[in-house]
């Protein structure tokens, strides 16, 4: 394992030299504190305005740095000629794959570490220290980023980072919607477009339940009982899409 894990700190090393992760960083971190002027022009809750806003950013924001740095994973190493360098020392296939996502997962849970620091302090600022709902919420996040990562990193392995970008896409939104999708297409008067919305339903994920913002946005009590399942869904469909990945680039042929 020291070797996955040697790829895997050389990658968070690169991630982190990209000067559009520290764009979309300090993008963020201005959304949080403009939404603390929120607070003087919203009617109604103001407080619970602010921390919807504010946590809405950190969880777009962390969806597109996953995206934007997944999508390029195995494809920059191709690119540049160094993955057969990499293979050719004693590092299989499968360990590039998992070194590389494990790069790109460290890299995520520091950036929402980062983000949430800096939550923390402008909330401590402007209302109070925020309860531990909000961190559990903020763990979940990095679930699912590490779902979407799997899917950006088997699209990695057999297309450009266009393509993979778009099918990434393509995937975070019908898995937000996946509620919405299953529901309408029951109500369809088509038998195969309810096929078809139950067989998509069933085999892209569903980011919803990962999601307990609500909770954390009205400082509700954390709901174990779906942080529970959510991670054991989120923890085998990762590992599913990963193996998946490590097989396909098993075969792929580099020449």
């Amino acid at each position: 394992m020291s070797r996955v894990w040697a790829l895997a700190t050389n990658t968070f090393r690169e991630a982190v030299r990209d000067k559009v992760l520290y764009s979309i960083l300090l993008f963020t971190v201005g959304l949080i504190a403009v939404s603390l002027a929120l607070q003087e022009v919203t009617v109604g809750d103001q407080d619970k305005v602010v921390r919807s806003v504010a946590q809405g950013a950190i969880d777009a924001m962390a969806s597109i740095i996953a995206m934007f740095l997944g999508v390029s994973l195995v494809w920059k190493e191709v690119e540049r000629k160094t993955i057969y360098t990499i293979l050719s020392k004693p590092v299989s296939r499968w360990m590039f794959i998992l070194g590389k996502y494990l790069g790109m997962v460290l890299t995520l849970a520091i950036e929402i570490a980062i983000l949430m620091a800096v939550y923390t302090l402008c909330m401590v600022l402007q209302q109070e220290m925020p309860p531990s709902v909000v961190y559990v919420s903020a763990g979940m996040l990095l679930l699912e980023l590490m779902l979407l990562t799997a899917w950006a990193t088997l699209f990695s392995t057999y297309s450009s980072p266009m393509t993979a970008g778009a099918f990434t896409l393509a995937v975070f939104v019908i898995g937000h919607l996946a509620d919405d999708l299953w529901y309408f297409g029951q109500q369809a008067s088509s038998a195969a477009l309810q096929h078809s919305s139950e067989l998509i339903y069933w085999a892209l994920p569903n980011f919803e339940v990962f999601s307990i913002r609500e909770h954390a946005v009205h400082h509700l009590e954390v709901p174990w009982s779906q942080v529970w399942g959510a991670a054991g869904y989120g923890l085998l469909y990762t590992t599913a899409v990963l193996s998946l990945a490590m097989l396909i680039f098993s075969r792929r042929d580099l020449r």
